[in-house]
């Protein structure tokens, strides 16, 4: 249960950042068309898609029922646990303080935001070499022994019969599951 209930959020989350840079484009043009921050952020909740419509919504929601922008977006973080979120809440709490040019800003997050998906895509594509090495190379000594198995069967009886036969089995597994742990930690590259 806990793991569907993780990969659920993660599909959703992932739904979200790939719907992001529209969500702060749609901002940037309303910011440079003269509208307030807070507008700008319902315009975005009443004409994007879900995810983005829904959370923008609530910050929008918080925002009129007291909360400061801030505090409202810092929210959204812990519902939408995203580092491109989290560049975002920053980036608005340091121009709110310092002030300054807020759609060029925004334009550029969205460039940043953007190019680290094309880079995930592209490490992605990447990767999936070596994940289908790993896949290999733990399905070939079960395989093996299948065929070992239906050609002599006798011949891996003291496998399963002996005590040396059975350390050689969890050793084997072992280093099958350490080969498998290596390649997937080779792999696995955060952006």
């Amino acid at each position: 249960a806990y793991w569907l209930i993780h990969r659920r959020i993660q599909k959703r989350n992932q739904a979200f950042l790939n719907q992001f840079p529209e969500a702060l484009d749609m901002i940037v043009r309303s910011v440079r068309s003269g509208y307030p921050l807070n507008a700008a952020i319902r315009m975005v909740a009443e004409n994007a898609q879900s995810p983005v419509s829904t959370e923008f919504r609530q910050v929008a929601d918080e925002i009129a029922y007291g909360s400061t922008l801030i505090e409202a977006l810092q929210r959204l973080t812990y519902r939408i646990d995203e580092q491109d979120v989290r560049f975002f809440v920053v980036m608005l709490g340091v121009q709110q303080d310092i002030g300054g040019n807020l759609s060029e800003v925004l334009h550029n997050l969205s460039d940043i935001i953007r190019r680290r998906k094309h880079l995930r895509m592209k490490i992605k594509a990447l990767a999936s070499e070596g994940r289908s090495t790993a896949w290999v190379l733990g399905c070939m000594p079960f395989a093996e022994a299948g065929i070992i198995l239906l050609v002599s069967p006798d011949h891996l009886t003291p496998l399963f019969t002996t005590p040396l036969g059975h350390t050689i089995l969890g050793i084997t597994a072992g280093i099958v599951a350490l080969g498998i742990f290596m390649v997937r930690q080779m792999i696995n590259i955060r952006v």
